[in-house]
């Protein structure tokens, strides 16, 4: 049997919200922090730093070309558009474009006024336009405008997963998104093994994750890669989190290089810079969150353990002042007992007991019972409840002033890898200063209820907690 040719190679590229919103739109709440956007559009070996007017950033367009982001364009978009590459490209520009409504007014509570229809704010990039949209300008003659080696699509979304669609109120589950309608089309012809699907774009841990999830969730894509080097979020922690959650649960591909991304997609870059990715690089990351889920996992457990002990020494408490008031309860009966034979005796048998013996322990036995059994037991049960209060606010105020001093130094940057040994051994040392003076501070309280450190012995110097409960 003859077999049937192997269909072309179809290349697909997802830019995400490549808009002057999220990039040079100080005013927007979405708007990325410094780093992202120098991490996109500044070329970091040119020196060059992001330029203010009034509310808006500004870059020249010889910065701007050879910003990461527009080489990369140009590698695979430009060079599509001079009639190079291999297959097909098909370019989807995903743009956030609200227009007044229900949907976009639940958005705007939560993320801020952003990309509204027809404005500023909502077009592509300044200065990278003919590169995310050069079918403005497309020839006339040749299929698709440039043989067809490219086809630039452009989408508007206005909401948050962009396979949803919304007429102005709630999204409508009837009417398929233009996303959709635009990807079963090309991912949904059965071309798993010649498709190539790459996602650039911002914010990952919002709007790239979610594209994700959805393109995983509604089409079998063997081949699907999300950019570190073009990919940015407001925090670095949360696009570390992204990429982790999209590599370890979609099983999407994190890649690095902007050159084998280029290659992925079907292009043969020549230019050298393209090998070179972000300076912040998520395999220098790779056991980021691994690393921070079990510094919060340690402190967890050791909050689970503080309540295990406050409430074990609680529990002891109780029994011994239980038992203290059990004692001086019998012990008052006994007495009482004793006062009331003792003077049936002295009816019975007068001139054998003296009145004075039944009196005595008569008056003790009610001192006892009154006195110790009221007074004492019930002010200890009051004293060893406060205490054991305070004793618990002590440890948990220690877990959230270690669990803040944790959050602080075990940020990303702090623990990436360093290659200046000296550095990183600085940097533990005034860690550790830290959680020291945390330590000291907690211990001076701690001496107030009588936990004092005490060493084992005089050549171990490790300290041992020593309790003192004190029940009257």
């Amino acid at each position: 049997m003859a077999m049937e040719p192997a269909a072309p190679a179809q290349y697909v590229l997802i830019t995400q919200c490549l808009q002057n919103d999220f990039f040079l739109n100080l005013d927007c709440q979405l708007s990325l922090p410094d780093s992202a956007v120098s991490k996109l559009l500044l070329d970091s070996e040119s020196g060059a730093s992001l330029h203010t007017e009034g509310h808006r950033r500004v870059l020249s367009e010889s910065e701007l070309r050879r910003s990461p982001l527009a080489r990369f364009l140009d590698a695979t978009v430009g060079s599509r558009t001079r009639g190079h590459g291999d297959g097909v490209l098909h370019l989807i520009n995903i743009r956030d474009w609200h227009v007044p409504g229900e949907t976009y007014d639940l958005e705007r509570r939560q993320y801020g006024a952003h990309c509204e229809a027809d404005t500023w704010g909502a077009a592509y990039v300044d200065g990278l336009t003919d590169l995310l949209a050069p079918d403005e300008r497309a020839p006339a003659d040749g299929e698709g405008g440039w043989g067809g080696k490219l086809h630039v699509h452009h989408v508007r979304s206005n909401t948050l997963f962009d396979f949803q669609h919304s007429a102005g109120g709630r999204p409508d589950l009837r009417e398929p998104a233009p996303l959709t309608t635009l990807l079963d089309g090309l991912l949904g012809d059965g071309r798993q093994e010649t498709t190539h699907v790459a996602v650039v774009g911002v914010l990952t841990d919002i709007k790239v994750q979610l594209l994700l999830t959805g393109i995983r969730s509604r089409y079998d894509v063997r081949q699907l890669v999300v950019s570190d080097a073009l990919t940015a979020s407001r925090t670095l922690e949360r696009h570390l989190t992204a990429l982790d959650f999209c590599q370890r649960v979609l099983r999407t591909e994190v890649m690095i290089g902007l050159a084998e991304l280029a290659r992925f997609l079907g292009s043969r870059p020549d230019d050298d810079r393209l090998s070179r990715g972000g300076d912040e690089e998520f395999v220098g990351y790779s056991s980021y969150i691994q690393d921070k889920q079990g510094i919060l996992s340690y402190e967890d457990a050791r909050m689970r353990d503080y309540r295990i002990q406050t409430s074990e020494r609680l529990r002891r408490t109780q029994h011994t002042v239980g038992f203290a008031s059990k004692f001086l309860l019998g012990l008052g009966t006994c007495l009482l007992a004793s006062a009331l034979v003792l003077s049936l005796v002295g009816v019975f048998l007068p001139g054998r007991i003296g009145w004075q013996s039944p009196a005595v322990l008569g008056a003790l036995g009610v001192g006892q019972i009154v006195t110790l059994f009221f007074t004492r037991p019930v002010r200890s049960v009051q004293d060893a409840l406060a205490e054991e209060t305070i004793y618990r606010m002590i440890l948990e105020s220690r877990s959230l002033k270690v669990a803040l001093a944790r959050f602080h130094i075990t940020t990303a940057t702090a623990l990436r890898r360093h290659d200046d040994v000296n550095g990183q051994s600085d940097a533990l040392a005034r860690q550790l200063e830290i959680l020291e003076k945390i330590d000291t501070a907690d211990f001076e309280r701690l001496k107030q209820l009588g936990v004092t450190p005490r060493a084992e012995s005089s050549g171990t110097g490790r300290p041992r907690r020593r309790i003192r409960s004190q029940v009257s």
